[in-house]
Protein backbone atom coordinates (compact mmCIF):
# COMPACT_ATOMS: atom_id res chain seq x y z
CA UNK A 1 0.00 0.00 0.00
CA UNK A 2 1.12 3.61 0.42
CA UNK A 3 0.40 6.06 2.55
CA UNK A 4 0.24 10.06 2.22
CA UNK A 5 1.63 12.60 4.53
CA UNK A 6 -0.99 12.88 7.65
CA UNK A 7 -0.65 8.59 7.63
CA UNK A 8 3.05 8.08 8.03
CA UNK A 9 5.61 10.85 6.34
CA UNK A 10 6.33 12.75 9.31
CA UNK A 11 7.79 15.90 8.23
CA UNK A 12 12.07 16.41 7.69
CA UNK A 13 14.09 16.08 10.26
CA UNK A 14 14.89 19.05 11.14
CA UNK A 15 11.54 21.49 10.52
CA UNK A 16 12.02 24.96 8.95
CA UNK A 17 9.53 27.56 10.95
CA UNK A 18 8.22 30.16 9.06
CA UNK A 19 8.38 33.21 11.27
CA UNK A 20 6.34 35.72 9.36
CA UNK A 21 3.19 35.05 7.57
CA UNK A 22 4.10 35.11 4.38
CA UNK A 23 7.90 34.83 4.25
CA UNK A 24 9.79 31.69 4.73
CA UNK A 25 12.85 32.37 6.08
CA UNK A 26 15.98 29.91 6.02
CA UNK A 27 19.30 29.74 8.00
CA UNK A 28 21.11 30.39 4.49
CA UNK A 29 19.39 30.96 0.86
CA UNK A 30 20.80 27.65 -0.50
CA UNK A 31 18.96 26.35 -3.31
CA UNK A 32 16.92 22.91 -2.30
CA UNK A 33 17.59 20.03 -3.28
CA UNK A 34 16.10 18.44 -6.74
CA UNK A 35 15.59 14.53 -6.94
CA UNK A 36 14.72 13.26 -10.66
CA UNK A 37 11.89 11.38 -10.34
CA UNK A 38 12.74 8.48 -12.55
CA UNK A 39 15.18 7.67 -9.98
CA UNK A 40 12.55 6.89 -6.85
CA UNK A 41 9.57 5.84 -8.94
CA UNK A 42 7.93 2.54 -8.54
CA UNK A 43 4.36 1.55 -9.88
CA UNK A 44 1.80 0.25 -7.27
CA UNK A 45 -1.26 -0.80 -8.40
CA UNK A 46 -2.33 -0.86 -12.11
CA UNK A 47 -5.88 -1.02 -14.25
CA UNK A 48 -7.02 -1.37 -17.66
CA UNK A 49 -7.15 2.55 -17.81
CA UNK A 50 -4.73 3.83 -15.72
CA UNK A 51 -1.38 3.02 -13.85
CA UNK A 52 -0.67 4.87 -10.34
CA UNK A 53 3.17 5.34 -9.98
CA UNK A 54 4.27 6.63 -6.98
CA UNK A 55 8.01 8.41 -6.19
CA UNK A 56 9.63 8.38 -3.11
CA UNK A 57 12.32 10.47 -3.06
CA UNK A 58 14.62 11.33 -0.22
CA UNK A 59 13.08 13.55 2.11
CA UNK A 60 9.92 13.95 0.57
CA UNK A 61 6.40 13.61 1.10
CA UNK A 62 5.56 10.56 -1.28
CA UNK A 63 3.88 11.72 -4.91
CA UNK A 64 1.18 9.70 -6.53
CA UNK A 65 1.60 9.95 -10.02
CA UNK A 66 -1.26 8.67 -11.84
CA UNK A 67 -1.49 7.93 -15.84
CA UNK A 68 -5.01 7.67 -16.94
CA UNK A 69 -6.36 6.33 -20.38
CA UNK A 70 -9.82 6.09 -22.19
CA UNK A 71 -13.17 7.64 -21.91
CA UNK A 72 -13.91 10.71 -19.11
CA UNK A 73 -15.78 7.56 -17.72
CA UNK A 74 -13.15 5.21 -18.06
CA UNK A 75 -10.52 7.31 -16.60
CA UNK A 76 -12.94 7.95 -13.67
CA UNK A 77 -13.42 4.88 -12.93
CA UNK A 78 -9.48 4.06 -13.07
CA UNK A 79 -9.25 6.84 -10.77
CA UNK A 80 -11.62 5.53 -8.23
CA UNK A 81 -10.07 2.03 -8.39
CA UNK A 82 -6.83 2.75 -8.00
CA UNK A 83 -7.27 5.57 -5.51
CA UNK A 84 -10.61 3.89 -3.73
CA UNK A 85 -9.61 4.55 -0.27
CA UNK A 86 -7.41 7.64 -0.78
CA UNK A 87 -10.41 9.34 -2.19
CA UNK A 88 -13.19 7.76 0.03
CA UNK A 89 -10.85 9.07 2.84
CA UNK A 90 -10.21 12.89 1.56
CA UNK A 91 -13.75 13.46 1.00
CA UNK A 92 -14.37 12.08 4.71
CA UNK A 93 -11.81 14.66 5.73
CA UNK A 94 -13.32 18.03 3.79
CA UNK A 95 -16.52 17.15 5.86
CA UNK A 96 -14.54 16.34 9.02
CA UNK A 97 -10.65 16.93 10.07
CA UNK A 98 -10.49 19.65 7.46
CA UNK A 99 -14.13 21.11 7.97
CA UNK A 100 -13.41 24.45 10.84
CA UNK A 101 -10.40 25.21 8.52
CA UNK A 102 -11.92 25.50 4.76
CA UNK A 103 -15.07 27.14 6.40
CA UNK A 104 -12.69 29.71 7.75
CA UNK A 105 -10.74 30.37 4.42
CA UNK A 106 -14.49 30.98 2.87
CA UNK A 107 -14.37 34.45 0.79
CA UNK A 108 -17.39 36.17 1.71
CA UNK A 109 -17.92 38.29 -1.27
CA UNK A 110 -20.98 37.61 -4.08
CA UNK A 111 -22.31 34.87 -0.81
CA UNK A 112 -26.18 35.83 0.09
CA UNK A 113 -26.51 37.40 3.48
CA UNK A 114 -27.99 34.11 5.23
CA UNK A 115 -25.19 31.95 3.73
CA UNK A 116 -22.61 34.51 4.89
CA UNK A 117 -23.94 34.68 8.23
CA UNK A 118 -24.21 31.20 8.43
CA UNK A 119 -20.66 31.15 7.62
CA UNK A 120 -19.58 33.60 10.41
CA UNK A 121 -20.82 31.68 12.89
CA UNK A 122 -19.55 28.28 11.98
CA UNK A 123 -17.66 27.49 15.25
CA UNK A 124 -16.67 24.31 15.48
CA UNK A 125 -16.82 21.07 13.69
CA UNK A 126 -20.92 20.52 14.42
CA UNK A 127 -21.96 23.82 12.91
CA UNK A 128 -19.02 24.06 10.37
CA UNK A 129 -20.27 20.64 8.40
CA UNK A 130 -23.56 20.94 7.75
CA UNK A 131 -22.57 24.81 6.96
CA UNK A 132 -19.85 24.19 4.36
CA UNK A 133 -22.45 21.60 2.96
CA UNK A 134 -24.66 24.49 2.42
CA UNK A 135 -22.18 27.09 0.89
CA UNK A 136 -20.98 24.29 -1.73
CA UNK A 137 -24.44 22.87 -2.45
CA UNK A 138 -25.20 26.76 -3.01
CA UNK A 139 -22.49 27.06 -5.20
CA UNK A 140 -22.96 24.04 -7.69
CA UNK A 141 -26.87 24.78 -7.88
CA UNK A 142 -25.41 28.22 -9.32
CA UNK A 143 -23.06 26.77 -11.78
CA UNK A 144 -24.22 22.78 -12.57
CA UNK A 145 -25.96 24.40 -15.54
CA UNK A 146 -22.94 26.25 -16.89
CA UNK A 147 -20.32 23.59 -16.54
CA UNK A 148 -22.37 21.40 -18.06
CA UNK A 149 -22.89 23.41 -21.16
CA UNK A 150 -19.46 24.48 -21.62
CA UNK A 151 -18.13 20.39 -20.36
CA UNK A 152 -20.50 17.77 -21.70
CA UNK A 153 -19.51 18.31 -25.63
CA UNK A 154 -15.32 18.86 -24.77
CA UNK A 155 -13.92 17.32 -21.42
CA UNK A 156 -17.30 15.47 -20.29
CA UNK A 157 -16.45 15.74 -16.25
CA UNK A 158 -19.30 14.94 -14.83
CA UNK A 159 -18.67 11.70 -16.65
CA UNK A 160 -15.34 11.25 -14.97
CA UNK A 161 -16.70 11.94 -11.55
CA UNK A 162 -19.54 9.59 -11.78
CA UNK A 163 -16.85 6.89 -12.90
CA UNK A 164 -14.62 7.97 -9.43
CA UNK A 165 -17.35 7.23 -7.58
CA UNK A 166 -18.10 3.96 -9.32
CA UNK A 167 -14.73 2.81 -9.10
CA UNK A 168 -14.43 3.98 -5.69
CA UNK A 169 -17.94 2.04 -4.59
CA UNK A 170 -16.95 -0.94 -6.98
CA UNK A 171 -13.55 -1.33 -5.03
CA UNK A 172 -14.49 -0.86 -1.47
CA UNK A 173 -18.01 -2.91 -1.69
CA UNK A 174 -21.57 -2.14 -1.44
CA UNK A 175 -21.68 -2.31 2.01
CA UNK A 176 -19.25 -0.29 3.37
CA UNK A 177 -19.78 2.14 0.14
CA UNK A 178 -23.90 2.53 1.72
CA UNK A 179 -22.22 2.69 5.09
CA UNK A 180 -19.21 4.98 4.69
CA UNK A 181 -20.84 6.82 1.52
CA UNK A 182 -24.02 6.76 1.57
CA UNK A 183 -24.07 4.71 -1.70
CA UNK A 184 -22.74 5.61 -4.98
CA UNK A 185 -25.04 8.48 -6.34
CA UNK A 186 -24.77 9.88 -2.93
CA UNK A 187 -20.94 9.79 -2.93
CA UNK A 188 -21.37 11.11 -6.53
CA UNK A 189 -22.92 14.48 -5.53
CA UNK A 190 -20.34 14.50 -2.87
CA UNK A 191 -17.28 14.77 -5.26
CA UNK A 192 -19.55 17.06 -7.42
CA UNK A 193 -19.32 19.60 -4.54
CA UNK A 194 -16.08 19.05 -3.03
CA UNK A 195 -14.73 20.17 -6.45
CA UNK A 196 -16.53 23.69 -5.97
CA UNK A 197 -14.13 24.29 -2.84
CA UNK A 198 -11.68 26.61 -5.40
CA UNK A 199 -14.35 28.81 -6.04
CA UNK A 200 -15.22 29.63 -2.30
CA UNK A 201 -11.71 30.17 -1.53
CA UNK A 202 -9.24 32.98 -2.78
CA UNK A 203 -5.60 31.98 -3.54
CA UNK A 204 -2.70 33.96 -3.03
CA UNK A 205 0.22 32.51 -5.58
CA UNK A 206 3.43 34.09 -7.42
CA UNK A 207 3.82 33.00 -10.87
CA UNK A 208 7.26 33.95 -13.17
CA UNK A 209 7.52 33.26 -17.53
CA UNK A 210 10.72 33.92 -18.33
CA UNK A 211 12.06 33.89 -21.80
CA UNK A 212 14.50 34.69 -24.60
CA UNK A 213 17.37 36.90 -23.38
CA UNK A 214 17.05 35.78 -19.17
CA UNK A 215 17.38 32.39 -19.99
CA UNK A 216 20.63 30.40 -20.66
CA UNK A 217 18.67 28.24 -23.41
CA UNK A 218 16.54 30.91 -25.15
CA UNK A 219 13.12 28.96 -24.30
CA UNK A 220 10.42 29.96 -21.69
CA UNK A 221 10.53 28.82 -17.69
CA UNK A 222 7.91 29.24 -16.01
CA UNK A 223 7.03 29.44 -12.16
CA UNK A 224 3.70 28.99 -10.65
CA UNK A 225 3.49 28.60 -7.10
CA UNK A 226 0.25 27.87 -4.97
CA UNK A 227 -0.14 29.94 -1.96
CA UNK A 228 -3.22 28.61 -0.22
CA UNK A 229 -2.96 28.95 3.28
CA UNK A 230 -2.45 26.03 6.52
CA UNK A 231 -5.05 23.84 4.40
CA UNK A 232 -4.79 20.29 4.74
CA UNK A 233 -4.93 19.24 0.81
CA UNK A 234 -1.11 19.50 1.41
CA UNK A 235 -0.70 16.32 2.40
CA UNK A 236 -3.03 14.98 -0.10
CA UNK A 237 -1.07 16.63 -2.95
CA UNK A 238 -0.78 14.20 -6.39
CA UNK A 239 -0.22 14.60 -10.29
CA UNK A 240 -2.89 12.98 -12.41
CA UNK A 241 -1.78 12.54 -16.58
CA UNK A 242 -4.56 12.10 -18.90
CA UNK A 243 -3.96 10.42 -22.13
CA UNK A 244 -6.40 11.22 -24.52
CA UNK A 245 -7.08 8.84 -27.22
CA UNK A 246 -9.99 10.24 -29.39
CA UNK A 247 -8.54 13.69 -29.25
CA UNK A 248 -9.51 16.24 -31.93
CA UNK A 249 -8.05 18.32 -34.28
CA UNK A 250 -5.05 20.16 -32.59
CA UNK A 251 -6.25 18.91 -29.16
CA UNK A 252 -3.08 17.81 -27.62
CA UNK A 253 -2.14 13.97 -26.77
CA UNK A 254 -2.36 14.08 -22.50
CA UNK A 255 -2.32 16.66 -20.07
CA UNK A 256 -1.22 16.75 -16.71
CA UNK A 257 -2.90 18.62 -13.20
CA UNK A 258 -1.09 18.98 -9.65
CA UNK A 259 -3.95 18.15 -8.07
CA UNK A 260 -5.83 16.24 -5.09
CA UNK A 261 -7.52 12.95 -4.84
CA UNK A 262 -11.08 12.98 -6.67
CA UNK A 263 -10.98 16.77 -7.92
CA UNK A 264 -11.30 17.03 -12.01
CA UNK A 265 -11.22 21.08 -12.42
CA UNK A 266 -7.78 22.26 -12.38
CA UNK A 267 -5.44 24.75 -10.44
CA UNK A 268 -1.79 23.65 -11.71
CA UNK A 269 -1.52 22.08 -14.84
CA UNK A 270 0.05 21.73 -18.34
CA UNK A 271 -0.25 20.07 -21.86
CA UNK A 272 1.75 17.62 -24.30
CA UNK A 273 1.55 20.77 -26.83
CA UNK A 274 3.65 23.04 -24.56
CA UNK A 275 0.61 24.99 -22.81
CA UNK A 276 1.45 25.69 -18.68
CA UNK A 277 -0.89 27.40 -16.68
CA UNK A 278 -0.12 29.49 -13.69
CA UNK A 279 -2.63 31.26 -11.73
CA UNK A 280 -3.18 33.95 -8.65
CA UNK A 281 -6.36 35.96 -7.24
CA UNK A 282 -6.72 39.11 -8.24
CA UNK A 283 -7.57 42.03 -5.65
CA UNK A 284 -7.30 45.25 -8.40
CA UNK A 285 -9.53 45.64 -10.96
CA UNK A 286 -7.18 47.37 -13.53
CA UNK A 287 -5.74 43.13 -13.83
CA UNK A 288 -8.91 42.90 -15.89
CA UNK A 289 -8.58 46.69 -17.72
CA UNK A 290 -10.93 48.11 -15.56
CA UNK A 291 -9.92 52.31 -15.10
CA UNK A 292 -10.32 52.42 -11.09
CA UNK A 293 -8.47 50.09 -8.97
CA UNK A 294 -11.29 48.86 -6.50
CA UNK A 295 -15.10 48.79 -8.00
CA UNK A 296 -17.53 50.13 -5.23
CA UNK A 297 -20.95 50.21 -6.17
CA UNK A 298 -22.94 52.62 -4.07
CA UNK A 299 -19.56 52.82 -2.20
CA UNK A 300 -20.02 49.78 -0.97
CA UNK A 301 -17.39 46.93 -1.52
CA UNK A 302 -19.49 44.04 -2.65
CA UNK A 303 -16.79 42.34 -5.42
CA UNK A 304 -13.81 42.19 -3.23
CA UNK A 305 -12.57 45.34 -5.92
CA UNK A 306 -13.05 43.48 -9.01
CA UNK A 307 -16.62 42.74 -10.54
CA UNK A 308 -17.62 38.81 -9.76
CA UNK A 309 -20.55 36.45 -9.91
CA UNK A 310 -21.50 32.54 -8.90
CA UNK A 311 -23.36 32.36 -12.16
CA UNK A 312 -20.94 30.76 -14.25
CA UNK A 313 -18.32 28.55 -15.16
CA UNK A 314 -15.46 27.98 -11.60
CA UNK A 315 -11.88 29.36 -12.81
CA UNK A 316 -11.03 25.45 -12.42
CA UNK A 317 -13.68 24.37 -15.08
CA UNK A 318 -12.17 26.79 -17.44
CA UNK A 319 -8.81 25.92 -16.43
CA UNK A 320 -9.11 22.52 -17.02
CA UNK A 321 -11.16 23.24 -20.20
CA UNK A 322 -7.96 24.70 -21.94
CA UNK A 323 -5.81 22.49 -20.56
CA UNK A 324 -7.12 19.81 -22.17
CA UNK A 325 -8.29 20.99 -24.95
CA UNK A 326 -5.93 24.16 -26.40
CA UNK A 327 -2.29 23.29 -28.10
CA UNK A 328 -1.30 27.43 -27.46
CA UNK A 329 -1.84 30.19 -24.79
CA UNK A 330 -3.83 32.09 -28.07
CA UNK A 331 -5.85 29.23 -28.15
CA UNK A 332 -6.72 28.93 -24.43
CA UNK A 333 -7.13 32.86 -24.46
CA UNK A 334 -9.93 31.77 -26.82
CA UNK A 335 -11.93 29.96 -24.76
CA UNK A 336 -11.52 32.18 -21.51
CA UNK A 337 -13.31 34.91 -23.91
CA UNK A 338 -15.91 33.15 -24.72
CA UNK A 339 -16.28 31.55 -21.02
CA UNK A 340 -18.80 32.50 -18.79
CA UNK A 341 -16.24 33.71 -16.21
CA UNK A 342 -16.49 33.93 -12.46
CA UNK A 343 -14.57 35.58 -10.09
CA UNK A 344 -10.87 37.70 -10.45
CA UNK A 345 -7.73 35.92 -11.07
CA UNK A 346 -4.34 36.48 -13.04
CA UNK A 347 -3.76 33.60 -15.35
CA UNK A 348 -0.51 33.24 -16.70
CA UNK A 349 0.02 31.13 -19.81
CA UNK A 350 3.14 30.21 -21.76
CA UNK A 351 3.43 28.05 -24.56
CA UNK A 352 6.48 26.39 -26.41
CA UNK A 353 5.07 27.39 -29.60
CA UNK A 354 5.86 31.27 -29.32
CA UNK A 355 8.44 30.59 -26.23
CA UNK A 356 6.50 33.64 -24.84
CA UNK A 357 4.24 33.96 -21.75
CA UNK A 358 0.89 36.44 -21.00
CA UNK A 359 -0.51 37.26 -17.89
CA UNK A 360 -4.46 37.27 -18.54
CA UNK A 361 -6.47 39.49 -15.96
CA UNK A 362 -9.39 37.51 -15.56
CA UNK A 363 -12.96 38.97 -14.09
CA UNK A 364 -16.40 38.40 -14.44
CA UNK A 365 -17.42 40.98 -17.53
CA UNK A 366 -13.93 41.28 -18.98
CA UNK A 367 -10.40 40.62 -19.48
CA UNK A 368 -7.31 42.08 -20.33
CA UNK A 369 -3.97 40.45 -21.68
CA UNK A 370 -0.71 41.51 -19.95
CA UNK A 371 2.94 41.01 -21.47
CA UNK A 372 6.32 42.01 -20.64
CA UNK A 373 6.01 45.32 -21.99
CA UNK A 374 3.68 46.71 -19.56
CA UNK A 375 2.65 44.67 -16.65
CA UNK A 376 5.02 46.63 -14.75
CA UNK A 377 1.96 49.43 -14.89
CA UNK A 378 0.30 46.87 -12.84
CA UNK A 379 2.27 46.24 -10.17
CA UNK A 380 4.59 49.01 -9.77
CA UNK A 381 7.39 46.18 -9.88
CA UNK A 382 10.98 46.18 -11.39
CA UNK A 383 10.30 45.68 -15.53
CA UNK A 384 12.68 42.78 -16.30
CA UNK A 385 13.09 42.02 -19.70
CA UNK A 386 11.46 39.09 -21.26
CA UNK A 387 11.02 38.17 -17.11
CA UNK A 388 7.00 38.60 -16.78
CA UNK A 389 6.09 37.98 -13.07
CA UNK A 390 3.36 38.95 -10.49
CA UNK A 391 4.18 38.43 -6.74
CA UNK A 392 2.24 36.61 -4.25
CA UNK A 393 1.20 40.27 -3.16
CA UNK A 394 -2.32 42.39 -3.79
CA UNK A 395 -1.20 44.68 -6.52
CA UNK A 396 0.19 47.07 -7.18
CA UNK A 397 3.42 47.13 -4.60
CA UNK A 398 4.00 49.98 -2.74
CA UNK A 399 7.49 49.44 -3.43
CA UNK A 400 9.71 49.00 -6.51
CA UNK A 401 11.11 45.96 -5.61
CA UNK A 402 10.93 42.74 -3.76
CA UNK A 403 12.95 39.46 -3.27
CA UNK A 404 10.86 38.31 -6.20
CA UNK A 405 12.35 41.27 -8.43
CA UNK A 406 15.11 41.54 -6.74
CA UNK A 407 16.16 37.50 -7.46
CA UNK A 408 14.94 37.59 -10.90
CA UNK A 409 17.09 40.48 -12.07
CA UNK A 410 20.04 39.04 -10.27
CA UNK A 411 19.57 36.28 -12.44
CA UNK A 412 17.99 37.72 -15.85
CA UNK A 413 20.70 35.88 -18.50
CA UNK A 414 21.10 32.65 -16.48
CA UNK A 415 17.71 31.61 -16.12
CA UNK A 416 17.08 27.71 -15.64
CA UNK A 417 14.56 25.40 -14.84
CA UNK A 418 17.00 24.04 -12.08
CA UNK A 419 17.49 27.48 -10.85
CA UNK A 420 13.66 28.33 -10.84
CA UNK A 421 12.42 25.70 -8.89
CA UNK A 422 15.12 24.84 -6.49
CA UNK A 423 15.56 28.47 -5.77
CA UNK A 424 12.83 31.18 -6.56
CA UNK A 425 10.02 29.73 -4.12
CA UNK A 426 12.36 29.16 -1.22
CA UNK A 427 14.01 32.88 -1.07
CA UNK A 428 10.40 34.03 -1.76
CA UNK A 429 8.48 31.96 0.51
CA UNK A 430 5.67 31.85 -1.85
CA UNK A 431 3.77 27.86 -2.82
CA UNK A 432 3.30 26.77 0.31
CA UNK A 433 0.89 24.04 -0.66
CA UNK A 434 2.84 23.19 -4.38
CA UNK A 435 5.13 24.71 -6.65
CA UNK A 436 5.55 24.08 -10.25
CA UNK A 437 8.32 24.82 -13.00
CA UNK A 438 8.52 24.09 -16.74
CA UNK A 439 11.45 24.52 -18.85
CA UNK A 440 10.77 24.30 -22.05
CA UNK A 441 14.55 24.31 -23.09
CA UNK A 442 15.35 21.33 -21.23
CA UNK A 443 11.44 19.60 -21.62
CA UNK A 444 11.58 18.73 -17.84
CA UNK A 445 9.28 19.58 -14.86
CA UNK A 446 9.72 20.20 -11.11
CA UNK A 447 6.95 19.77 -8.48
CA UNK A 448 7.50 20.49 -5.06
CA UNK A 449 4.39 19.44 -2.29
CA UNK A 450 4.10 20.96 1.19
CA UNK A 451 3.11 19.38 4.24
CA UNK A 452 0.69 20.26 7.49
CA UNK A 453 -0.22 18.65 10.40
CA UNK A 454 -3.20 15.98 9.86
CA UNK A 455 -6.13 18.71 10.68
CA UNK A 456 -4.69 20.92 8.28
CA UNK A 457 -4.23 24.21 10.43
CA UNK A 458 -0.55 24.55 10.54
CA UNK A 459 2.01 23.56 8.29
CA UNK A 460 5.13 21.37 9.21
CA UNK A 461 7.06 22.22 6.08
CA UNK A 462 5.97 25.02 2.70
CA UNK A 463 6.32 23.48 -0.40
CA UNK A 464 8.73 26.14 -0.74
CA UNK A 465 11.63 24.72 1.77
CA UNK A 466 10.69 21.03 0.25
CA UNK A 467 12.75 19.42 -2.15
CA UNK A 468 11.98 19.62 -5.67
CA UNK A 469 11.34 16.37 -7.95
CA UNK A 470 11.48 16.85 -11.20
CA UNK A 471 10.20 14.59 -14.73
CA UNK A 472 11.49 14.52 -18.38
CA UNK A 473 8.92 15.84 -20.20
CA UNK A 474 9.01 13.39 -22.56
CA UNK A 475 8.34 10.67 -20.04
CA UNK A 476 6.01 12.05 -18.20
CA UNK A 477 3.41 12.55 -21.57
CA UNK A 478 4.30 8.35 -22.01
CA UNK A 479 1.85 6.28 -20.93
CA UNK A 480 3.18 3.74 -18.29
CA UNK A 481 3.77 0.07 -18.94
CA UNK A 482 1.22 -1.86 -16.99
CA UNK A 483 3.23 -3.90 -15.24
CA UNK A 484 3.84 -3.27 -11.59
CA UNK A 485 7.05 -3.56 -10.21
CA UNK A 486 7.89 -5.20 -6.98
Amino acid sequence: GFYFADQSWKGPPRVMRCVLASLCISAALDPVPIHSASQYVETVATHPNGVLQMVKAPDTQPLPVLHLKGTAAQRGEAAGVLMAETIATFADKVFDDYVVALVQSVDLHGLPDWLAILIKQAVGKKVAVPVLTKALQWVSQRQDGHVHDAHDNSTQIFDEMAGIAKGVCDTLGADACQSRLGGQQAFTDRIKIVNYLPELIRMSCSMVGATKTATTHGSLVQLRSLDFGAVPFSNYGMMVVHHQEAKEGEQPDAFAMVSFPGFVGAVTGLNSAGLVQSEKVSYNARSAGYNETCIKPGGVDIYGCVPGTYDGEGVPFVIRRFLETAPTKAAAEDIIHDAKRTWHVYLGLGDSTTQEFDVVGYAWKQTKTWTNTDIANLTNQTHIKDVTYVNMHVQPRSQHEDDLSRALEAQAGQITGDWMASYVPHATGSGDVHHMVVDHGLKKFYVAMGTTTPNGTTFIRKACDAPVVSFDLDELWTMPTSSVVV
